[in-house]
């Protein structure tokens, strides 16, 4: 009885235990859920540990075992379902005080936290592995930078940090010239980045000229105590783990080529992985590598403005030389202004500078830099200083034809802007496109412009149509061409007063002149130059007509190239038809009223080019006579009806010709023109006389291959068109047109779209100019130009609102292909309007947008009222608005704050 007795009582305290933990649920869930969240906070402490030991574990190449992973993955699962109940306590129905009548909710909510404390105290049992070292590989202190150089830098380092914030992000390019301050605004984001707690790891890495995945991965090993491993793939793995579980940014400083960072051991993808940061940042010259690296955003390091530059120039030159004479400022001055912002040339020059404090020994340095002799400077250390280091941009060129283009860059005068069009036909002239099998010359041209700017070895010029050379970059492509052609004189490059040695000519094969003088310029080349092939003359007597600037130009019968363009000629070079291997002729931008029969002489050429003269006069039978023209420019030259006629048809017989310029004033030449087969039509002004007030732009016209394929300017004039009908077809595209001109219709009132949009017959406009079109009211159809960079309006005397209204539907050939108008000009950078004398607003500032606008430029609207932003949208790169101050004044203003808003960048103008 007794047994049965105690056998009885175990059961029924067995089974009235479980119940009354049941019953004691709901009322201790408070209790039951706060004992949960100490367990799992002194778990997350443990397991924090455990991360730590095993990225240690991993930087000395060792792998973690099978249990630590587990045991991790599991705690990741509890610390979830943790989360999960916490959530479900929190949002459990709250009445009376916080209390919860819901036993239901209560019960399964405690019931469920027992449960899972019972297991968070056995994983923190199970956590406790041997004992392992928590301290991370030791990171790179900030690394010195020197002085602040200026507030672009420091612009640019803040835009890059917003870049490195951002999460959509992961890539981020830093690129600019050799020696222009790259590598220092790379040192700044890392002193940045290593003292914030967003990384757990920042890694700096020169990377330099002849970069390989092991070169970085040796860095790594030596500056961050990687463990090492025995080949490149185990190098890799131990990075690779290491990087894997925690937020980092690796900086690469000096690319010059694509590398695999994966075979490196950086782990993939990058951005934002389990809520881990990856941040790659590079800086390079080259912006191709940007593109190799799949860079997101890139960042162009320019130089510095001349406040910036003078700052720094000073400080390396030291106060006591630059207060030691009263005219060592001034020079300094000077000194600066030939070293154009460029950080490196400011540093290296002013600190051979330091201590020369007689005025003399400026005045040597000063005329060294401008003879493009900067590394003769004494004290200087050796070109490696400066040209060499900038050379190395010069070197990566693929090609020998793109090295030459480079050098042959260097013949336009210093701070020369330099048209992209004049350049190709340069290197047309030198033969260096002939390499390019090209219906086109012009399109190679282009790419290898492309490439020298992705290589800052030229820069973006004013406008989209010209390039520039940054002052040092030129004096190095001087230096080089003198280098590689090993005679000093085979090139001369220079001003009138700097050609007297007539012994230095007998050398020269090209000669690059800038006459600031009425001299002409055989009395600086003597007789006997009879290696010269390459002359080009610019003239700076504006307003004095020249009869020439050659009077014994039968001497240099070696020439090849001429180009005596803009230089006030009001005839052709004497003796022209003796320049018998001559291929090459640029007469451009002159005042030359006709062309001699003469030229039918020069056999072997190929490049006419003779635009912008006051050509009416051709003869016969001197076209026919050059089969081996290429390029053909006759634009805007108004040339006579008759000889016109037959220089069109004589046109037929070049079966070489790759490009016409030409100006038509007749519909009839026009259409024998379009009749001729295989004319590539490049420039293109029609000023018609004929009288009719409608001018209709066909889609006979747009349509054809000659014109389509070829167009890249065209002008549209005409003194009694009163209406422009555009009519095409959905093939219709001009593809190529980058530059439309509409101007001196002064009764024109609309422009009429026929069957096709402005979006797809002007698809790559990027600059339009509307001038002295007195009638016309609204240029709304603008809103489709999705290229549109530069729009400029002068002379539109009767136009009161810039944008209306435009129905896309009236310019589509069925209402499926009307689109709704974006409010946006997407690229327009630049805006003019002059002498607008009716404009009061310019659009709907309440919904156009100028998101990409950089310059405005107001001048002669007397009633304009309001300017087409609201404080809210002010386009983010907007730096200057030209306006008369009157005008200023008499704006209307949406908010107080717009005007305040855009002060700071108004310049006021006098005219």
């Amino acid at each position: 009885m007794d047994l049965i007795s105690k056998i009885i009582d175990s059961a029924i305290s067995s089974f009235i235990g479980p119940i009354s933990d049941h019953i004691t649920y709901p009322f201790k869930v408070s209790d039951n859920v706060k004992a949960l969240d100490l367990a799992i906070s002194e778990l997350a402490a443990l397991q924090a540990d455990v991360k730590n030991g095993v990225k240690n574990a991993k930087l000395l190449g060792l792998m973690q075992n099978n249990q630590v992973e587990q045991w991790l993955g599991r705690v990741e699962a509890v610390r979830r379902e943790v989360d999960n109940i916490r959530n479900r306590y929190q949002q459990r129905s709250r009445c009376l005080g916080g209390w919860s009548f819901n036993c239901w909710s209560n019960y399964w909510i405690s019931k469920n936290a027992m449960r899972k404390l019972r297991e968070v105290e056995k994983l923190h049992q199970k956590g406790n592995f041997e004992k392992v070292d928590t301290q991370l590989p030791p990171q790179i202190q900030d690394l010195p930078v020197g002085l602040d150089v200026g507030s672009k830098e420091e612009a640019g380092l803040q835009e890059i940090l917003r870049y490195i914030d951002d999460n959509q992000y992961s890539t981020i390019g830093i690129w600019g010239m050799g020696g222009v301050g790259k590598t220092r605004l790379l040192l700044r984001v890392h002193n940045h980045c290593n003292s914030s707690s967003a990384f757990d790891v920042v890694i700096f890495v020169t990377a330099s000229r002849k970069c390989s995945v092991e070169k970085i991965q040796a860095d790594l090993c030596q500056n961050y105590s990687f463990g090492r491993g025995t080949n490149v793939e185990s190098q890799a793995t131990i990075i690779r783990n290491y990087l894997s579980d925690c937020n980092f940014i690796i900086l690469l400083d000096d690319l010059w080529e694509q590398i695999d960072l994966q075979k490196v051991g950086i782990p993939f993808p990058l951005g934002l992985v389990n809520q881990f940061k990856r941040k790659v940042v590079l800086s390079t010259r080259l912006l191709t590598v940007c593109g190799l690296m799949d860079v997101q955003k890139s960042h162009k390091v320019v130089g510095l403005d001349t406040n910036d530059a003078l700052c720094l120039f000073y400080e390396k030159v030291g106060d006591e030389t630059i207060n030691s004479h009263p005219q060592i400022r001034s020079l300094a001055t000077k000194v600066v202004k030939e070293l154009d912002g460029l950080p490196l040339a400011l540093i290296t020059i002013g600190r051979s500078m330091h201590g020369k404090k007689d005025p003399k020994e400026w005045d040597h340095a000063i005329d060294l830099l401008q003879k493009s002799r900067l590394n003769e400077i004494e004290t200087v250390p050796n070109e490696e200083k400066i040209f060499h280091l900038l050379k190395y941009s010069y070197d990566s060129l693929e090609s020998g034809v793109l090295k030459d283009c480079f050098l042959a860059c260097s013949l336009w005068p210093e701070d020369w802007p330099i048209n992209k069009d004049d350049l190709i036909e340069c290197w047309i002239g030198l033969g260096l496109l002939d390499a390019f099998d090209a219906e086109n010359y012009y399109n190679p041209g282009y790419t290898l412009i492309g490439e020298l700017l992705s290589s800052c070895l030229l820069e973006q010029g004013a406008s989209t149509y010209r390039v520039k050379m940054h002052d040092v970059i030129r004096d190095m492509a001087l230096w080089l061409a003198h280098d590689s052609y090993v005679v000093r004189d085979r090139w001369i490059v220079g001003a009138d007063q700097s050609l007297h040695k007539k012994d230095r000519w007998r050398q020269t094969e090209r000669a690059a002149l800038f006459m600031r003088s009425q001299d002409c310029v055989d009395r600086f080349i003597p007789g006997d130059a009879n290696k010269l092939q390459f002359l080009m003359v610019r003239h700076s007597i504006y307003g004095t007509k020249v009869r020439t600037i050659i009077k014994n130009l039968g001497l240099f019968c070696t020439l090849t190239f001429l180009n005596l363009s803009r230089c006030n000629l009001i005839a052709f070079p004497e003796d022209i038809s003796k320049l018998v291997n001559l291929s090459h002729l640029n007469l451009s931008f002159n005042k030359i009223s006709f062309v001699p029969e003469e030229l039918k002489f020069v056999k072997n050429l190929k490049y006419l080019i003779l635009r912008q003269n006051c050509i009416g006069l051709f003869p016969k039978s001197v076209i026919s006579e050059l089969k081996e023209l290429m390029i053909l420019d006759l634009y805007v030259n108004r040339i006579n009806f008759e000889h016109l006629s037959w220089l069109i048809k004589e046109m037929e017989c070049l079966g070489n010709i790759r490009s016409i310029g030409i100006t038509l004033q007749h519909a009839i030449h026009f259409w024998s023109l379009l009749e001729l087969p295989n004319l590539p039509i490049r420039f293109l002004e029609l000023d018609y006389v004929d009288g009719s007030d409608v001018l209709v732009i066909a889609a006979n016209f747009v349509g054809n291959s000659k014109i389509q394929d070829n167009l890249y300017r065209l002008e549209l004039k005409g003194k009694s068109v009163s209406k422009i009908e555009v009519k095409g077809e959905s093939q219709s595209q001009l593809k190529y047109l980058e530059y439309l001109e509409i101007e001196g219709m002064e009764l024109l009132e609309e422009i009429i779209w026929r069957n096709i949009a402005p979006k797809d017959l002007f698809g790559r406009l990027d600059d339009l100019v509307i001038n002295n079109c007195g009638k016309l009211k609204d240029i709304s159809w603008v809103l489709e130009l999705p290229c549109l960079q530069k729009l400029k309006l002068l002379g539109c005397r009767n136009m009161i609102q810039l944008i209306e209204q435009f129905d896309l539907a009236s310019a589509s050939a069925t209402e499926d292909t009307a689109e709704t108008l974006s409010p946006t000009f997407p690229s327009l950078t630049h805006l003019s309007l002059q002498t607008l004398p009716e404009l009061q607003i310019i659009c709907d500032h309440q919904s156009i947008r100028f998101p990409s606008l950089e310059k405005m430029e107001i001048r002669h609207c007397p009633k304009l009222r309001m300017l087409p932003f609201q404080s809210n949208t002010i386009p983010s790169n907007l730096e200057t608005i030209f306006i008369r101050n009157e005008c200023w004044e008499n704006l209307e203003w949406g908010d107080n704050e717009l005007k305040e808003a855009l002060q700071p960048i108004v310049q006021f103008s006098t005219y």
